[in-house]
């Protein structure tokens, strides 16, 4: 197995779409981070000095960018016409999805602390300037960090799945963007109390975020949602592809 991940890390090297989403995923980071420093106090939202307002700044960590990067490295497989080989090698196709779950899931975690090393970077600063006291909120900030860390390797292990379940790589890709820009913010549109049980909801509660009283799990009860979140998606991805023709 420890042979398999590495060779999953070093097929995700020579992918330049994976770097392109890597940055892609640190650099919305200081963007969420501006959003949420700005907008705390507003209507609806709590003010910077408290612990919800500091758990919504540092939960900006968390990327569901990352979702791209677990399809890339399942869905890639097909696209780039390796699948075949790759199960060839290794003929316990199961035994090669677990690899690329934990690979992608890793991988989560190495972004996941990059992202985090930005936020300090730049949150500590800011919020400093605006005469919050950072220190009385130590236990928040690990909190929300250490959340955010657990959502992003997650939304990689789920993207992992995710390319399972869809092949195509570009079909994929824009399911997940469509889901998370449009029907989900629909559905929150239509039925505002379906909105924890939902992938993004459930992301957010596990992160750390806080929203209006009622509006997210709590954070363990995020965490459970959205782990079985991850694990359906892959469990049902193991199962097809151990009966679908890999060609």
């Amino acid at each position: 197995m420890t042979q398999l991940v590495r060779s999953e890390f070093l097929k995700m090297r020579t992918l330049r779409s994976f770097w392109w989403t890597a940055a892609a995923v640190l650099a919305g980071v200081p963007v969420l981070l501006a959003a949420n420093i700005t907008r705390a106090g507003g209507t609806g939202t709590p003010a910077l000095d408290s612990a919800e307002g500091i758990r919504n700044v540092f939960s900006s960590s968390s990327s569901a960018l990352m979702l791209i990067i677990g399809i890339l490295l399942m869905a890639g497989e097909f696209r780039h016409g390796t699948a075949a080989s790759t199960f060839l090698a290794t003929p316990d196709r199961a035994r090669v999805v677990r690899a690329k779950l934990l690979a992608g899931a890793a991988v989560g975690v190495a972004f996941a602390a990059l992202a985090a090393i930005v936020t300090l970077a730049i949150a500590l600063p800011w919020l400093d300037a605006k005469d919050v006291d950072v220190a009385a909120h130590a236990h928040d900030i690990v909190i929300a960090l250490l959340g955010s860390m657990a959502v992003t390797a997650l939304y990689a292990f789920l993207g992992v799945g995710l390319g399972v379940l869809i092949r195509n790589q570009t079909v994929a890709v824009t399911v997940v963007l469509v889901w998370m820009f449009v029907i989900e913010s629909a559905l929150l549109a239509v039925v505002p109390e379906l909105g924890r049980w939902l992938p993004g909801g459930a992301a957010g509660a596990l992160s750390g975020a806080a929203l209006p009283e009622g509006s997210l799990l709590p954070m363990w009860g995020g965490a459970v949602v959205f782990i079985a979140y991850g694990v359906a998606f892959a469990a049902v991805g193991t199962r097809l592809i151990m009966r679908r023709d890999v060609a």
